[in-house]
């Protein structure tokens, strides 16, 4: 490599590595501190018991937050790095002694390819990607349309603990990931690679909270029983962070085990080493292994491929981590002999997981005059299945000088299931020795 294109790959790398930020507290428990705790009220009139501190989740709500957590953690700390493979690959030719280019295609950068690199041919790169999580469970995140409802503790059965407080949730959350990462061809069938994910999210949660005096009414007397300071009955609570730092590692292996001119079908296993923080929603805390099915086939500038599998996750302290089964399925198309197109659908079960569903509930109280009433609300209540995300990625590779490539592509989420970022964008580079 000349001193001219090294230079180039160290400045590429300084501006991929996102900047430092420190939590104040974890970021695990932003949220459920924030729902949980921070939602207090004003002192009560003289004569009143305190009621500051008196509401809280209601036996559903008492668990939401932390699964939402637990959904954000899983989903932030396993989406998608791209493939650690480069886009050249060789095969040795006896005849005349030198190394050949096994395809004009450069690959695709979510998906993998039986391809390998080469005997003893090393690529190394960086990816960066930026998602804005916008949306759960098809609510939008910005506007307070993600609600929970905190009740009264029972204090004596008194006619005022029937009143509700409804906090609106706006959350900004996002997370930059730059993965470093090297492919070695230990033998022309059989590769090593490494990823190294370095991450910063950052968290911004506001709780919009609205007493509803269900049973102490609008009269002056009762209604100030339950109110925030300056006795409205609204108020907002805001809680902020950020955090970063190494997140889970990859180690993956690849055997090609039938060979066709410019694929063939190989076998791949990635372990996932939980080296990231997951109280900081920088890794699962949980070990991971993937058994991969891997098909690739070039025809003339058109190369389809296709990925097949199934993840294991270990216990982790942090999260409940589940197992998952994943498909990629797209084609490479090679324009000219320095540019490769690419498009994946890219599909992901994460089975038997808990998830939260609105469900209609009901909510009984009693007025100060001693009239029984009802409310029927929607809140989140935990269920165990299977969460499906669906995203495709389109992008090119570009050959800008010798075996120097650069990518740009973008990830699209087809679906609103769990926590969803609606497009991410992806650049990276990798240089093969």
């Amino acid at each position: 490599m000349s001193r001219r294109t090294t230079a180039c790959v160290i400045c590429a790398l300084a501006l991929l590595v996102p900047s430092r930020g420190f939590a104040q507290q974890p970021l695990s428990d932003l949220l459920v501190n924030l729902i949980q705790s921070d939602i207090r009220l004003a002192p009560p009139p003289p004569g009143f018991v305190s009621h500051e501190a008196h509401f809280q989740p209601g036996a559903n709500q008492v668990l939401a937050p932390a699964l939402f957590n637990q959904q954000l953690l899983g989903q932030l700390s396993t989406t998608p790095i791209g493939s650690p493979t480069g886009g050249f690959s060789f095969t040795f030719d006896p005849s005349t002694g030198t190394f050949q280019r096994a395809t004009d295609s450069f690959g695709p950068t979510f998906a993998d390819r039986a391809l390998t690199n080469g005997r003893g041919k090393l690529t190394i790169g960086a990816n960066f990607q930026y998602s804005k999580y916008n949306s759960f469970e098809g609510k939008s995140l910005d506007n307070g349309d993600v609600k929970f409802y905190l009740t009264h503790a029972p204090i004596g059965g008194f006619f005022f603990e029937g009143d509700l407080v409804e906090a609106d949730l706006k959350l900004k959350v996002s997370s930059a990931t730059t993965t470093l990462f090297a492919n070695y061809g230990v033998t022309d069938n059989f590769d090593l690679a490494v990823g190294v994910p370095i991450v910063h999210v950052s968290m911004d949660a506001t709780v919009d909270a609205t007493i509803l005096r269900l049973a102490t009414g609008q009269n002056p007397t009762t209604a100030s029983i339950h109110a925030f300071a300056g006795g409205g009955d609204k108020a907002s609570f805001n809680q902020a962070g950020s955090a970063s730092g190494i997140g889970d590692l990859l180690v993956r292996a690849k055997y090609r085990f039938m060979n066709t001119p410019g694929g063939g079908l190989a076998a791949g296993v990635d372990l996932r080493l939980p080296s990231g923080d997951a109280d900081n929603l920088l890794g699962t805390g949980a070990a991971a292994a993937t058994i991969s099915l891997i098909g690739s086939q070039a025809h003339g500038s058109v190369a389809p491929h296709f990925n097949v599998s199934y993840t294991g996750a270990g216990d982790s302290s942090s999260v409940t981590v589940p197992n998952e089964f994943d498909f990629k399925v797209g084609s490479e198309f090679v324009s000219n002999p320095h540019v490769t197109w690419s498009a994946d659908l890219l599909g992901r079960s994460l089975i038997n997981t808990q998830r939260l569903a609105l469900t209609n509930t009901t909510h009984n109280f009693v007025s100060v005059t001693g009239v029984p009433g009802s409310i029927t609300l929607q809140e989140y209540v935990a269920q165990n299945g299977t969460l499906n995300l669906l995203n495709v990625v389109g992008g090119g590779k570009f050959n800008v000088s010798g075996k120097l490539l650069l990518n740009a592509n973008v990830i699209i989420a087809l679906n609103s299931a769990g926590v969803t970022a609606r497009f991410t964008p992806v650049f990276g580079f990798d240089y093969t020795f």
